[in-house]
């Protein structure tokens, strides 16, 4: 009987028939539970917390009131609200229209940080930072990014372009000859692999330093790119 139940939810939603809230969390429950009857567990669950949002972002203790809601049941529904939360932080951290939007916001994340951090910022084309990626080593003088990391960064998620952004702790925002050799190593990686590289920002006590406003990016990008390249092997 109850595998006839679950079989009939399967199609429903294979279907893209509208589910009752009840029947999609008890979708949810068919792993925690592979061969109980987890219909009035469904219940039980909505009848407390009246919604399936407020069911995957409940306390564990209060998931453990619900009869039939044990340990490693309330640990499973609280690890589906936390890939959510997850989903919905990495959506779209916001829309860059603009180099001077892309300041602004990165300013705000590393701007008075007493450590040194790089970030990579994640575009769509639409402009949408899909992907923030930081890196810091603990050191408040320096962080260390491998070209094989930014590489793996671009294989893996695909963007349309890419910012980056890195603070200095006690030193001028004027760039130093490895925040140079970076950028050009970066700009190399994106053209590789037919990405925009949008611009280069250094924030420090004395203000910030913008590779895109200085003209070096545009300089950078015209040495190291894979149409010179292949120019200066013909």
């Amino acid at each position: 009987m109850h595998e006839g139940h679950r079989q009939r939810l399967w199609e429903k939603l294979k279907q893209g028939d509208n589910l009752f809230e009840h029947e999609l969390l008890e979708i949810l429950l068919f792993n925690a539970y592979p061969r109980k009857n987890v219909n009035p567990v469904a219940h039980a669950l909505l009848q407390r917390f009246s919604s399936i949002n407020e069911v995957i972002n409940a306390d564990l203790d209060e998931l453990m009131l619900v009869e039939g809601v044990g340990e490693n049941v309330a640990l499973y529904l609280k690890c589906i609200g936390e890939c959510m939360r997850l989903k919905n932080n990495c959506s779209s951290f916001a829309v860059i229209k603009n180099n001077a939007e892309f300041r602004q916001f990165a300013s705000a994340r590393l701007a008075g940080r007493r450590t040194e951090a790089l970030e990579f910022y994640l575009l769509d084309k639409g402009g949408d930072v899909k992907r923030i990626c930081t890196f810091t080593d603990g050191d408040p003088e320096s962080v260390v990014v491998r070209p094989e990391e930014v590489v793996k960064l671009i294989s893996v998620y695909r963007p349309h372009g890419v910012y980056m952004a890195h603070n200095h702790v006690d030193c001028p925002c004027s760039p130093s000859v490895a925040d140079d050799d970076m950028t050009k190593k970066v700009q190399m990686i994106c053209s590789l692999n037919n990405v925009r590289f949008y611009d280069h920002c250094i924030f420090a006590p004395d203000g910030y330093y913008s590779y895109f406003m200085t003209n070096r990016l545009d300089e950078i990008a015209r040495e190291f790119s894979v149409s010179n390249l292949f120019k200066n092997d013909l």
